[in-house]
């Protein structure tokens, strides 16, 4: 065996070189070719490009293979050779796929490099294997690492220098691209023949061809090779050009006339300039800043809408490409908000042909939400949020509807808030609107997804329900009930309200929603006269009571005025000794046509309208003054009980209004005792304080109707209260009822424990008195001892009932 010489064929050499400049010179052309490309036409060229990159590599390196002579007979293995082409195809592949990407990170860089290298590497030792010859290959293996090294470090020249010049189009940026491709086709170059420096051939004896070799003359075969290979790669710059002037012919001529140039640029609207197939696009400076992209295929732009609008998009694009213009709206996410647009598809027509179209976006957006924004309040409440009349008298029409055609019902619900007026008038409006919107939303809770709720008003509120058993409406009313009956906790106030309800049904309380909504607020005032927080069904005989009620509302006024009303006074008697100590002031109305109405004809009404204020201050002037006259006239001294209603113990000036009737009548202020309900007592807090001023007064005060109420006896041990009033409903029948004895035994107890007064009312018979006696409850008032009387009855009452005692 001897080592044998070679040389080469310079000719063939510069000629490999000019193969390895022309391939890298494509390759950069390529890679901008696939940047812009999108979707499948992307994945075409990247083909394309590797498979004509990679033969214009394998082609310089085979052509340099037959630039080397050697004294012996060289043949090649065709399937060796083959895969020496696909690892060239392969690497090239990579390459392209690389820096076809938006960004080049380090990563990516690096892992292209390693992958083209190798692959350039495996196609030139691959190559070398395939020659078959009466030689034998060694290889030093110092050269044979550089080699390596070489091929990578070339895939990292050639990868950064593709990447950056992709996009060069200007004469500058082509020198440059020319200048680029002369060094990465030298380097491809070097790597070749570093390698083959580290190879070395040693002779031996001969060897014959293996089947599939092949032989022919050296010189012409790289030239057929190189001829082929620069076909190829010329075919392929040129594919690339007529691509490119094809689908951007209509783009520059636009170019071209400065005019439009500056209207596509400076348009505050956002223009999209597309080919026909939609996957080429040019986009004007706002519409980079609405999408945030260089560019957007209309493949992309449809990924960035829902399934309607792009649908819609797909369609009104296909009329535009057909020559028809058009105006729309679609929605898409863009730099992750959400964006209303309004879109111009216009055609874009060369040679009466239409070769292009502009997609013009106006960001409708804000106008859309202003839009939305009013909508919203044309149908809710802008303080609860709760859908407002309007709303719900359109959907109540459209389940009475589908009722009709089901043969189904419908329920109607009216719900108005008890006492809410007081609120207002003693805390403020402030107040009442808190109020008002917890109050919502204990009602939404209570629903739930079985009916709608609805605000109609001031407190007023409406439900409608459906597809449900009356039984169900009925325990949905007693729901609601229970609910808005726990305390409010508003700004630190402790408020308590109730709710009354009426309920009407659909078809048999009204036909229509203006019947149904008329029958549910008829029960709703049935249940607002029942003792209020209770729901009501409707019934046909509500009607007159309803007349009745609107009869006694217009009368009111009239009377006020007129002087009607007048007090009667039932006396309260000392358990002690028998003598009065008290007279309980209680209103009539003298009506000229009904006669004398009794107060639960009336103050129910005149709570409603407010007018119960006004009739209440008559009420304790004329008690103040007729306790004066008594005195005057010579009787024992006592006090004067005046019932008060919640809406003038929670007025502001209350005290000093009651301050002022006593100076004027006279009268001292431990004569007179003002009557309160637990249930008055709305606000805790503001009870508590308006108490504490009256007491500072004078004022006695008394506990009305205790028992009936709800507030919590941790508060009313802190009141400054004088009295405790048994109501009637535990004093009557104490007889047959065990528990109406224990509770009235019981409330006795409480009073002296709080060191209070208690005073009996409703006593009728004399078991009851022995009861109250036995118990050592302090003063009663009842039938047993006398009814309210009038004026002139009270006054001798006064008198006979003192001098029996004295």
């Amino acid at each position: 065996m001897n080592t044998l010489s070679h040389s080469y064929n310079l000719t063939l050499v510069f000629f490999s070189y000019a193969l390895a400049v022309s391939a890298s010179y494509t390759a950069l052309n390529l890679s901008g070719r696939i940047h812009e490309s999108q979707s499948r036409s992307r994945l075409l060229w990247l083909c394309t490009g590797a498979v004509s990159m990679g033969l214009g590599i394998w082609a310089m390196h085979f052509v340099a293979m037959l630039a080397l002579h050697l004294p012996i007979r060289v043949q090649y293995h065709l399937g060796m050779v083959i895969l020496s082409i696909l690892f060239a195809i392969i690497a090239s592949g990579i390459a392209l796929w690389a820096i076809s990407k938006r960004t080049m990170s380090w990563r990516r860089l690096v892992l292209g490099a390693l992958c083209m290298g190798i692959g350039i590497a495996s196609m030139h030792y691959t190559g070398m294997a395939a020659m078959q010859m009466n030689a034998a290959i060694r290889y030093d293996w110092f050269w044979f690492s550089v080699s390596i090294a070489v091929a990578i470090g070339v895939s990292v020249v050639a990868l950064l220098l593709t990447f950056r010049l992709r996009h060069a189009n200007s004469f500058r940026e082509m020198g440059l691209k020319m200048a680029a491709g002369l060094v990465m086709g030298a380097a491809v170059a070097g790597m070749h023949y570093t390698g083959m420096y580290a190879t070395t051939f040693i002779g031996h004896e001969h060897v014959a061809a293996e089947e599939g070799a092949w032989s022919a003359a050296p010189i012409w075969i790289a030239y057929a090779v190189g001829a082929v290979t620069l076909l190829i790669l010329g075919v392929t710059l040129l594919s690339m050009y007529m691509d490119k002037l094809f689908k951007g012919n209509t783009w520059r001529m636009m170019e071209s006339d400065e005019r439009y140039q500056s209207l596509f640029e400076n348009n505050y609207d956002a223009v999209f300039f597309y080919t026909l197939d939609g996957e080429e696009s040019v986009l004007n400076p706002a519409a980079k800043r609405l999408t945030g992209a260089d560019r957007l295929s209309l493949e992309a732009m449809m990924g960035m809408c829902d399934a309607k609008d792009r649908e819609n998009l797909a369609a009104r694009f296909a009329e535009a490409v057909d020559g028809r213009a058009q105006t729309y709206e679609a929605a898409l996410i863009a730099m992750g908000r959400h964006v209303h647009l309004n879109l111009t598809n216009v055609p874009v027509f060369v040679d009466q042909q239409v070769a292009g179209v502009f997609m013009i976006a106006r960001d409708v957006t804000e106008q859309k939400q202003t839009e939305e924004r009013i909508q919203y309040l044309a149908f809710h409440d802008a303080l609860t949020g709760l859908p407002n009349r309007r709303y719900v008298e359109e959907t109540l029409d459209a389940m009475i509807d589908e009722a009709r055609r089901m043969g189904t019902v419908v329920y109607v619900m009216f719900l108005d808030l008890d006492r809410f007026k007081l609120v207002n008038d003693s805390l403020g409006h402030d107040y009442g609107d808190l109020l008002l919107k917890e109050a919502a939303m204990r009602l939404v809770s209570g629903i739930g997804n079985r009916g709608v709720v609805s605000r109609l008003g001031g407190d007023e509120f409406m439900v409608i329900l459906a597809e449900t058993s009356e039984q169900s409406v009925l325990e949905i009313a007693d729901l609601l009930n229970r609910t808005i009956e726990q305390p409010f906790l508003i700004n630190g106030h402790e408020l308590y309200i109730t709710t009354s309800i009426g309920i009407s049904r659909y078809p048999q309380d009204g036909e229509d929603r203006h019947g149904l909504m008329k029958t549910a607020d008829t029960a709703m005032y049935s249940a607002k006269e029942r003792g209020k927080n209770s729901y009501h069904m409707y019934a046909p005989d509500l009607q007159q009571a309803t007349a009745d009620k609107m009869f006694i509302q217009n009368e009111l006024n009239r009377a006020l005025a007129l002087g009607e009303f007048t007090l009667y006074y039932q006396p309260q008697v000392s358990l002690k000794d028998g003598s009065v100590v008290g007279m309980e002031a209680l209103i009539r109305w003298n009506h000229p046509e009904r006669g004398v109405m009794f107060p639960d004809q009336f103050i129910k009404v005149a709570e409603e309208t407010g007018l119960i204020v006004p009739i209440g201050e008559w009420v304790l002037r004329e008690a103040c003054r007729q306790n004066r006259e008594w005195q005057n006239l010579g009787l024992p001294p006592l006090r004067v009980a005046v019932n008060l209603s919640a809406r003038q113990f929670l007025k502001k000036d209350f005290t000093q209004s009651v301050a002022e009737i006593l100076e004027q009548s006279g009268l001292e202020p431990r004569y007179l005792e003002l009557e309160v309900t637990e249930s008055t007592m709305i606000d805790v807090h503001r009870a508590s304080n308006t108490l504490a001023e009256l007491k500072e007064l004078g004022v006695h005060i008394a506990i009305d109707d205790f028992g009936t109420g709800y507030s919590s006896l941790s508060y009313l041990k802190e009141f400054p209260l004088h009295r405790l009033k048994i109501d009637r409903s535990f004093v009557r029948d104490m007889k047959g009822s065990p528990s109406n004895r224990a509770i009235v035994q019981a409330i006795i107890a409480m009073a002296h424990h709080l060191q209070l007064h208690v005073i009996a009312e409703g006593v009728e018979t004399s078991e009851e008195l022995a009861f109250l006696q036995e118990h050592l409850c302090e003063e009663v008032q009842g039938y047993l001892f006398s009814k309210p009387l009038p004026l002139a009855e009270s006054t001798s009452f006064i008198r006979q009932q003192n001098e029996k005692v004295s």
